[in-house]
């Protein structure tokens, strides 16, 4: 099943679009996989009673779609890749970045943690301690891209009730 589901290059340029999706519910191993489950349990508490089920789960879905595709565009290099944490990176981001902007400084400041965390891991290659424990590399590229569609996300739906309105 993982073999089918995973993203890789060569099957998503020869005709099978769905690993833009399956690529980011699928774990290198049980460690990787409680990683990311405990830091999608972190990114709902932080969110607690702000966001409906509709919005997350239209989030997930652009934020999955965006890394796959930015993957595929980007970032030849990058020919395998499993897991959530791009997408999670994104949600943190989606959730946090709105209340930073109205002054919650605990958001803001958890925010800002998130991006050095990932300009950290642009610069530093992964330890093999965390190799170990998720089974395989880091892939930053999609920690980035998550980041980036996050971004555009937020900025989008800050923008478009005005849009409507007008």
């Amino acid at each position: 099943m993982y073999e089918a589901l995973r993203y890789e290059r060569a099957a998503v340029l020869g005709g099978q679009p769905w690993r833009l999706l399956s690529a980011h519910a699928v774990h290198l191993g049980w460690g990787h996989c409680l990683m990311n489950a405990g830091g999608l349990a972190l990114c709902a508490a932080f969110a607690a009673g702000t966001r409906s089920w509709r919005a997350w789960a239209t989030a997930i879905v652009v934020l999955a779609l965006g890394v796959g595709i930015l993957l595929v565009a980007a970032s030849p290099q990058a020919t395998n890749y499993a897991g959530l944490s791009g997408v999670l990176y994104g949600l943190f981001i989606w959730v946090l970045a709105p209340r930073a902007w109205r002054g919650d400084r605990v958001a803001l400041i958890v925010l800002v943690a998130v991006l050095a965390r990932i300009g950290w891991q642009m610069f530093h290659p992964t330890s093999e301690a965390q190799r170990v424990l998720i089974g395989g590399d880091v892939m930053v590229e999609a920690h980035l891209y998550g980041a980036l569609c996050a971004l555009a996300l937020c900025l989008w739906q800050e923008v478009w009730p005005h849009l409507r309105r007008a």
